[in-house]
């Protein structure tokens, strides 16, 4: 390959930059002897032209300021009301209020009748909104002068299923969402008895307040749905006291672990519903960590909070306004024609929707740069006579996806050259944000940046055969990503190849998804047996992307059924899924653990996968949109007590073979063997949200995440092994004696089952905290990786209920 020298000097101006080609090497293939004097240039520029032949807590959150035990109270509610499946409500809630409003729209322009938009996401929701304060104001009424401290968790269950009325006919959503407003006020309820008598009588003016403050929130949660579902981006609730929320939580995900190990991943949307559901809670908690306020203002708080408006950003309109407007440009752009302009005009509305775009907002030197830099190389391939074999190339490959995605999607072959070089100049835009800060302090550093974004930019997008093969992603399936709804303000990419695979038992247990959880245990619950041929589906996220959204378009996911049961088949793609997968690790995105942990929050530049089976009968529709829950293990470490709670939730497809086993007369190996499974798959490892760490005022799976990465591997590994025995051996006992309590609880097969096991005055913890703040003693660690510490037998019990209940 020959190095295509670069042609200037670093200069102080963007304006004086007259390079014809990168700083490094060009991205594109080298174009084969024997061409014409104008080819022979354009090899020069490194472009080939077309032949015919075929991309929370922060890390340990600090507290600031002397310990409060108000700060203790708000962290112990905090954690006692998160719920995640009350975060997958409100995600479905979104979704579907987006596609009624969506399917209502669909042949307007994005940002048309934004008031119509608005009145048709009201009336969607009304319903909800209705039957979630009656329900609430019905609990309140039911516990008017009762002492919650004095209710056993029986008596509460009754007291607040006597509250349910029998509602109007809800959408699938809006019941789910109901169904997770319920077990909030089950929730608040649990969290009041935890922390009566610390602050006050909680159980009586403070029960009170707490549970207004719920139904208060009903109509703010519900009007920043309506934001997200029109396009625009909410600020995070409000209480009328945030202190603490401020230095536990909120803030600390103003700084989220978007850079971790030299990564730095903008998300999707500066704002998501996870965050909101977080906001919610920590209003929730405040209410329970502090004293009512009184009179007049404990009387007009409702009234109060339903006058909230939020705050609206709005960068994804005016994104999908530019994104649109820079396609237009460049499909009507004439050879030779200088695109600077236009690109500088694209930059600023694209920078406010990336998270890390702050570091490049104000330094009109860089954006001027970037302009010229890149009008320079994607002027190649704009005008009639360049752009015909670059559109060629799209048509004739990445539009054939067109026969498996929704119509509203397909894009214009036309369109297909401007849209990928519209990808390619923000694909180059976004990588550079990503950039620490000390890049665009010297020229030099910011030249070879903006080259090495544009050469991944140029790998991702466009077809194989123009890219230089060190730099191809995937060699051996040839494919590129494929812009899809690029004018609507929820873009993806599809890759442009669709290869079929064998998922053998092995590699899918050796490959992780959302959460920690194996690829094989999400397959499992979904009914699929290994080894199981299947096609994959490779999709990459952009600013504005949702799954939900990818997953409502894409005929191979809208097969499996609506909603949660859909989009909780996308997987992300990781090196080492691709690696294992496909051969072809580069094909995966590296991002962030935050990334990782739920598909609720994603990244820009993040890849998913899609499995669809080619058995007969393999895709097992799921019930009214439900998503299959696959097998998992969760652990609560609390260092404060002494105490860990271990919680084996176990699909509705491992429940039911289990309570087969037992009719045979085989339940207690098989139960065991599926137990211990589970919690084998735990891995103590930062980015496993089977994990949560709670000390002092302290708790949560990215709390754990970045305090367990800084705890040496052996000693984790010694206390994940005691951690394991202490459950398998006392999970024997109980299973020997009391095996008819699972099978009650498994009679419902669309439900599963949740066992969980409590550990108290669990040997070793002490030493693990000193493990945890650096101060573990040459002795103590040889007692630790000895085992030493943790001889003796920890008191316990176990209880197993229906349903997935992590708490």
């Amino acid at each position: 390959m020959t190095t295509v020298p670069h042609a200037y000097s670093p200069v102080d101006s963007a304006e004086n930059w007259e390079a014809e080609t990168p700083f490094t090497e060009t991205a594109f293939a080298e174009y084969p002897a024997g061409t014409g004097e104008q080819e022979q240039r354009d090899a020069a520029e490194g472009f080939l032209p077309w032949t015919e032949n075929l991309s929370p807590f922060d890390e340990g959150t600090q507290m600031a300021g002397e310990e409060n035990p108000a700060e203790a109270l708000f962290a112990e509610a905090f954690a006692e009301l998160r719920d995640e499946a009350f975060d997958e409500a409100l995600v479905d809630l979104v979704a579907e209020t987006e596609q009624a409003v969506e399917q209502r729209f669909e042949d307007e322009a994005p940002t048309a009748w934004g008031t119509e938009r608005e009145r048709l996401a009201e009336l969607h929701l009304a319903p909800l909104g209705l039957e979630a304060e009656q329900y609430l104001g019905a609990v309140t009424e039911a516990l008017a002068g009762t002492d919650v401290e004095t209710l056993d968790q029986a008596e509460l269950d009754r007291l607040l299923e006597s509250a349910e009325s029998h509602p109007v006919e809800l959408t699938p959503a809006s019941e789910d969402f109901l169904k997770a407003i319920r077990n909030k006020a089950r929730q608040v309820l649990r969290a009041a008895k935890n922390v009566a008598g610390k602050v006050g009588s909680v159980a009586k003016g403070a029960l009170s307040f707490v549970l207004r403050k719920l139904k208060g929130l009903i109509r703010p949660l519900l009007k920043r749905v309506i934001s997200f579902a029109i396009g625009r981006l909410p600020a995070a609730l409000q209480g009328p006291a945030r202190t603490l929320a401020q230095r536990i939580r909120l803030e600390a995900e103003e700084q989220e672990q978007l850079t971790e190990e030299g990564l730095a991943i903008s998300p999707t949307a500066l704002t998501d519903p996870e965050m909101l559901a977080e906001s919610f809670d920590a209003a929730l908690a405040e209410a329970l960590s502090g004293p009512p306020p009184e009179g007049a203002e404990f009387e007009q708080f409702a009234e109060e909070q339903e006058d909230e408006q939020p705050f609206e950003g709005r960068e994804l309109e005016a994104l999908v306004e530019a994104r649109a407007e820079l396609v237009d440009r460049l499909g009507s752009a004439r050879e030779g024609e200088d695109l600077t302009p236009a690109i500088e005009n694209f930059v600023p509305a694209l920078l406010p929707a990336l998270r890390l775009g702050i570091r490049v907002v104000g330094r009109q030197r860089v954006v001027k740069f970037l302009a010229k830099y890149l009008a320079k190389l994607i002027g190649k391939w704009t005008g009639p006579q360049l752009s015909v074999p670059l559109s060629s190339a799209i048509v004739d490959v990445g539009l054939r996806l067109l026969t498996l995605e929704a119509p509203e999607e397909a894009e214009q072959p036309a369109e297909a050259a401007p849209a990928v070089l519209a990808a390619t100049v923000e694909d180059t835009v976004r990588r550079l944000t990503e950039q620490e800060d000390y890049v665009f302090e010297n020229e030099d550093l910011m030249q070879l940046a903006v080259a090495e974004a544009f050469e991944q930019a140029v790998a991702t997008n466009f077809p194989a055969r123009f890219v230089r093969p060190a730099l191809q992603q995937a060699p051996s399936l040839g494919g590129s990503f494929v812009p899809r709804g690029i004018r609507t303000r929820r873009p993806y990419r599809k890759y442009n190849r669709v290869p079929t695979i064998e998922v053998t038992e092995q590699v899918a247990e050796a490959v992780r998804t959302f959460g920690g959880t194996t690829l094989a245990a999400a397959l499992r619950a979904q009914g699929v047996r290994l080894p199981a041929r299947v096609r994959m589906h490779v999709y990459e996220a952009v600013v504005g992307t949702t799954l939900p959204r990818i997953a409502r378009n894409d005929r191979a996911l809208m097969r499996v059924g609506s909603g949660r049961a859909a989009w909780s088949r996308l997987h992300p793609l990781t090196p080492q899924a691709a690696g294992l997968l496909l051969r072809e690790p580069l094909l995966g995105a590296t991002v962030p653990a935050v990334y990782l942990r739920s598909r609720q929050r994603i990244g820009t530049g993040q890849r998913f996968y899609y499995l669809e089976p080619l058995q007969a009968g393999a895709v097992v529709p799921a019930r009214r949109g439900l998503a299959a829950r696959p097998t998992q293990a969760r652990v609560v470490v609390d260092l404060r007590t002494s105490s860990i709670s271990t919680a084996v939730y176990l699909s509705e497809t491992d429940a039911q073979r289990v309570a087969a086993a037992v009719q045979q007369g085989r339940g207690v190996p098989v139960l065991l063997q599926t137990m211990g499974r589970a919690f084998q798959r735990i891995t103590f490892a930062p980015g496993d949200r089977s994990v949560v760490v709670r000390r002092e005022f302290e708790e949560g799976e990215e709390f754990a995440a970045a305090l367990l990465g800084r705890v040496a591997p052996r000693v984790l590994a010694v206390v994940r092994g005691r951690l394991r025995a202490w459950f398998m051996t006392m999970l024997a006992e109980w299973v020997r004696a009391r095996m008819t309590e699972f099978t009650r609880a498994a009679a419902d097969p669309a439900e599963g089952v949740t066992l969980r096991l409590t550990l108290r005055a669990v040997p070793g913890l002490p030493l693990l905290k000193d493990a945890l703040d650096g101060r573990l003693s040459p002795d103590a660690l040889r007692r630790v990786l000895s085992g030493d510490a943790f001889k003796g037998t920890p008191s316990g019990t176990v209880t197993v209920v229906p349903g997935r209940r992590w708490k």
